[in-house]
């Protein structure tokens, strides 16, 4: 499996020819034509740093299908597919399943929207913006590094819970966070992190 890291939470996964982009954002608008071909879109949830609906309106145009949840799709220009809860996907022989796990506190301790995220071929796990899944064991997490209620702590102890052996940071480039020191724990406890520039890819 490749996987190279986009702007904020945007990853996209290349299983032998199966290609799904996850959470482009508004940052990536124009951009459309540089993924090349995609079989599918994912979204895992409706804010501006991970969902935008004019650039999913452009993937949909392009004929791309456009995963997400009945929340997020409220907010879209054309009905995407809704997953719901442990609904598992067949996307051109690629298996996701959707799992639904809480997005993290906003800042005033508040909660926030539905959260979905997706476990890729059994191998990797995109959680959105949530920090723990019980019951969840996966070799590879991509994993938000900071937020509103998200530290490197945080991030350290969800792949530890999810018995993580490769780790991915994300979600770091707005509110800020330092993958490399975020990475020197990771790897001192078993794990490995590879920590993506925007547009470098690593294979898992």
């Amino acid at each position: 499996m490749k996987v190279t890291r986009y702007f904020q939470s945007c990853i996209l996964i290349e299983e032998g020819e199966v290609r799904i982009l996850i959470d482009p954002s508004g940052q990536e608008k124009g951009r459309v034509g540089d993924f090349g071909k995609l079989d599918a879109i994912l979204y895992t949830h409706e804010h501006m740093d991970h969902f935008e609906p004019d650039l999913a309106q452009q993937f949909a145009d392009a004929g791309v299908t456009v995963y997400a949840n009945a929340s997020t799709a409220k907010q879209a220009k054309s009905p995407p597919q809704v997953v719901t809860d442990g609904q598992e996907l067949d996307i051109k022989g690629l298996k996701v399943q959707a799992r639904e796990l809480p997005h993290c506190l906003l800042v005033d301790g508040s909660t926030s929207v539905q959260n979905t995220g997706y476990l890729v071929a059994d191998k990797l796990f995109h959680p959105g913006d949530g920090k723990e899944l019980a019951g969840l064991q996966v070799d590879t997490l991509a994993t938000p590094l900071s937020g509103p209620d998200i530290s490197a702590h945080d991030a350290f102890a969800f792949a530890k819970q999810v018995s993580a052996k490769n780790v991915i940071p994300i979600h770091y480039d707005f509110l800020g966070g330092n993958p490399d020191f975020f990475a020197s724990t990771v790897d001192k406890n078993g794990m490995k992190t590879h920590t993506l520039k925007l547009g470098e890819s690593t294979e898992i």
